[in-house]
Formats: structure tokens, C-alpha cells, sequence
């Protein structure tokens, strides 16, 4: 008898070879229908920080009691929000929570100087509350690891009935002024005047017959020195001299500009 166990297998058929074939025309043909593989996702590189952004905000009008609590102050100004590595969208977020906070840390710190200056005394408020501000530096606020800073830039505003009330004192202070401006400039025309005629004198002793200018009559005076200064005029016309004569009587305050323009002017050396 013949091993069974040493006979070779048989090869595949025909009908297998088929098989085979038609799998791999199916798996193509899956292949193409369902199309090219997604290419895997990369994500987009991360844009750099923004560095450094600045923004302002109108600080809401805060009223502060004054000494006396009669009368107050009103702060105005803004505040400057900082931040470092935020977008401009986070900045202004951050800006919108915490700004009823700075309102409210700044009024805290402006009543108690207020109390102690008196409703008409702004400036002295003001240099003190910019100081206290100084010392404090920037106010820090954080949210979520994002950090923002404030500080503010303040000017203060007295109250209406204060101001109204000392207005007149105001008025009076610069009328005073001005007359104290107006009597400088009179005494520097006097000044003027009295050194042009300490040399309208001078050079009629210097002259040939000085004894003769001690018997002049004032009407001979007037007429030597108008022809003194016919004889300068003729020297060198000045359209300053002009632009005076013709200058109106009564306005005394652009007559004493005219006349430091003049007194501006070196003297000329006497003809002898």
C-alpha cells in the first residue's frame, strides 16, 4: 500500500486563483471610491507675543468731600492700563472687570486727603493726592494668570459754589496786575525821559555859550530842543518815531511798548 502522509498537497485550483483575484479588484475598487487618506493635522505655529499694550479710560467724575464737608472736590483724569504678552481683545477684558475697582481704590485713597485741605485750596489737594499716587506706583490686578496694571493721571476741579465765590477775588488780582505792569512800564518811561533830557542839558552846557542856556525863556527852550531833534531825525529817520506820533492819546499801554523799543536802542555819541 501507498503512505498517504507522503503524498504532496494539492496545488490551489482554479476556482481559488479566481477568489484571490476578485478580492483584490474589490479592495482597489473600495480604494478608489473612498478616495485619498487625510493628510495628518499639524497645528499652526502659535503667533508671537503682542509685548507691551497700552490703553486709557475716562476716569467717571469722583466727588470727595472737602474740610468742612460744606463744599468738595470733583477728580477728573484717566487711567492707563498696561500689560505684557496679552492680545488687545484680553487687555480690554481685563480693563472692563477691574475698572469699577480702580474707581473705587482711588476715591478710597482721595477722601481721607481731602478732608484735610480746605474747598478752596485745589492745588494743595491735587499736589497731594499726585504724591500719594507716586508713593503707591502701579496698581496690579490678576485674573485666570493674566496680569494687568493701572495708574492714574488725575486733575481736580474746585466745587461750583466755591468757585463762583471767589471769582471776584480772582478779578481783582488781575486787575492789580495789570496796574502793577502798567505803573513799571510808566516809571520806566519816566526813567527814559529824564535821562533824554539830563542830555538835552548836557550838551546845551557844552555848547559854546552855556551862560546863555541858564536866561533861556521856556518858550526858547522848547524851540532849541525841537531843533535838537529835527537834527537827529534828519541824522537817521526812524520809523519807530513815526509809528509813535501817529499813535493814538489814549493808548497808553502800546505807547509804553512803543518807548522800550526805543529805550532799547544804544544813544548816539554827541556831536561837539
Amino acid at each position: 500500500m501507498t503512505d498517504q502522509s507522503s503524498k504532496p498537497p494539492d496545488r490551489p485550483g482554479w476556482w481559488h486563483r479566481l477568489a484571490s483575484a476578485i478580492a483584490a479588484l474589490w479592495r482597489r475598487w473600495i480604494a478608489a471610491l473612498r478616495g485619498p487618506d487625510p493628510a495628518p493635522y499639524v497645528p499652526p505655529t502659535p503667533p508671537p507675543p503682542p509685548g507691551r499694550l497700552v490703553t486709557r479710560r475716562t476716569i467717571t467724575p469722583l466727588t470727595v468731600p472737602a474740610r468742612g464737608f460744606a463744599f468738595h472736590f470733583q477728580i477728573h483724569g484717566v487711567f492707563i492700563w498696561r500689560s505684557d504678552g496679552l492680545d488687545r481683545d484680553a487687555l480690554d477684558s481685563l480693563v472692563e472687570r477691574f475698572l469699577p475697582y480702580a474707581h473705587h481704590h482711588l476715591k478710597d485713597e482721595a477722601i481721607g486727603l481731602a478732608r484735610e485741605v480746605e474747598p478752596h485750596r485745589g492745588g494743595d489737594f491735587e499736589r497731594r493726592l499726585r504724591n500719594r499716587l507716586d508713593q503707591l506706583g502701579e496698581w496690579k490686578y490678576e485674573k485666570g494668570g493674566q496680569h494687568v496694571t493701572c495708574r492714574p493721571q488725575i486733575r481736580i476741579q474746585l466745587d461750583e459754589r466755591v468757585r463762583q465765590h471767589i471769582r471776584p477775588y480772582w478779578e481783582q488780582l488781575i486787575t492789580l496786575d495789570y496796574e502793577r505792569d502798567l505803573a513799571a512800564r510808566r516809571a520806566r518811561h519816566a526813567d527814559g525821559v529824564s535821562s533824554q533830557w539830563a542830555a538835552i542839558l548836557k550838551r546845551l552846557l557844552d555848547g559854546p555859550v552855556p551862560d546863555g542856556a541858564a536866561r533861556m525863556t521856556n518858550d526858547q527852550l522848547a524851540a532849541v530842543v525841537r531843533d535838537l531833534l529835527a537834527e537827529r531825525g534828519a541824522e537817521a529817520p526812524d520809523p519807530l518815531t513815526e509809528a509813535f506820533r501817529n499813535l493814538d492819546p489814549d493808548e497808553e499801554y502800546a505807547r509804553e511798548g512803543y518807548f522800550e523799543l526805543f529805550g532799547a536802542r544804544s544813544p548816539r555819541p554827541s556831536q561837539n
